[in-house]
């Protein structure tokens, strides 16, 4: 057992209930001062040896979870050594999974800072041998002051887009960027989901993820002013999570036009990668993306996408391979409280209908774009591209297990 988890089994034991949920907010302050004094502390960070280690929520169905996978599987994908530290929040228990030290060429946390914290407690800090670095996802201009702070718990932060390092300004640790890596493999033979009409639209989003970042009202309305309510040219909204958010559900259903149909419903997404492959265009009139993974995805896939031309999107996506749609600066106004305070891009509208107009009369349009999505793809988000992005000591700590 570590010694958080013995000084947490002594709390239990020594103190009334009462007592612990009075004291507890005291409790965690100390505790995030011990962690973080430690994780600062010398660690080996030069001469460390031994596999890459991913930690991060392999289990779950969110996008930071989704970079662990990933990542861990770019490293196999060049036969270097990798190993997942999984932290999931029901699988991680107080007496922590490291009984000794564990020394590794990298130490990658796929965590925010606050889950960042918390597994750092659970594992014990002074368990992890060899340098740290944390990938972290943010969708507004400015990340929080405290994130700038703990970016001292780390070597090196990671940031899959400028957009997003551009927003870690003046973190205590050095930014870089490293986006997602993508297969093409896993795209090449997707059969796409039946055709429902002859023009086909969708757009994928998570109500957990916010509705007013991921605008599928701006969607539904450019669709609707680009087709009116032609039958022939119908727009799918997928979603998941709905049932949490029951009101917004209701308004967005509410508001829906005949040809705009909503899928609230968690599916494998094998289904989902089927849907966008029988798709004319993805629709992504978001507010803001961190990285924007189902666009990169959808151009792997070789569906023609329409995205608002501000944030990670750009790092991939240009007029050569997408059709951009212009905005403007709008404050953040996020009904579900996801995201408050500054400021992020509202989509033409206009413009997005005019070139969904544009994208239906010109087959060849969409056949241009598909090729062009595919081949950028392949060229920037391969794992070899990605392996590039990566530090020359990680770089250097890979070769050197493959070689053992």
């Amino acid at each position: 057992m570590s010694a958080l988890g013995a000084a947490r089994k002594l709390w239990k034991s020594a103190l009334p209930e009462p007592v612990r949920k009075l004291a507890a907010p005291v409790l965690n302050i100390a505790l995030q001062s011990y962690v973080r004094a430690a994780a600062r502390a010398p660690h080996g960070a030069e001469g460390a040896t031994g596999p890459i280690q991913v930690v991060g929520y392999f289990a779950g169905s969110h996008g930071i979870a989704a970079s662990a996978r990933l990542a861990a599987r770019a490293f196999e994908a060049l036969q270097v050594p990798v190993e997942r530290l999984d932290v999931t929040d029901t699988k991680l228990g107080w007496d922590g999974r490291l009984a000794a030290p564990v020394s590794a060429g990298a130490w990658i946390f796929h965590l925010n800072p606050p889950e960042l914290l918390a597994a750092l407690a659970c594992l014990g800090p002074k368990q992890l041998v060899g340098p740290r670095y944390g990938y972290w996802a943010w969708e507004l201009p400015r990340a929080p002051r405290r994130w700038l702070k703990d970016a001292a718990l780390v070597d090196e932060v990671w940031a899959p887009s400028r957009y997003t390092a551009d927003a870690l300004a003046g973190a205590a640790s050095p930014v870089r960027v490293v986006p997602h890596p993508l297969f093409m493999e896993d795209y090449a033979k997707v059969p796409p989901a039946p055709r429902r009409t002859a023009f086909q639209g969708v757009s994928v989003f998570d109500f957990n993820s916010s509705l007013a970042r991921k605008n599928p009202r701006g969607a539904m309305a450019a669709w609707t002013q680009a087709f009116g309510g032609d039958a022939e040219c119908e727009l799918t909204l997928k979603t998941q999570n709905g049932g949490l958010f029951p009101e917004a559900l209701a308004a967005l259903r509410a508001a829906a036009p005949a040809n705009v149909r909503i899928v609230d419903e968690v599916w494998p997404y094998e289904r989902v990668k089927a849907l966008i492959a029988g798709a004319d265009v993805l629709v992504s009139l978001h507010r803001a993306e961190g990285f924007g993974l189902t666009p990169a995805e959808a151009m792997a896939l070789g569906t023609p996408v329409l995205a608002t031309a501000f944030s990670g999107v750009l790092d991939f996506m240009d007029e050569a391979c997408a059709l951009l749609v212009p905005s403007r600066p709008t404050p953040v106004d996020d009904p579900q409280g996801v995201y408050r305070g500054q400021s992020w891009a509202e989509p033409d509208v206009a413009a997005a209908a005019e070139a969904l107009v544009r994208l239906r009369a010109d087959p060849g349009l969409g056949a241009r774009l598909s090729a062009a999505a595919r081949a950028r793809v392949a060229a920037k988000l391969s794992p070899q591209a990605w392996f590039t992005t990566l530090p020359a000591q990680v770089r250097a700590a890979a070769m050197a297990a493959v070689r053992r």
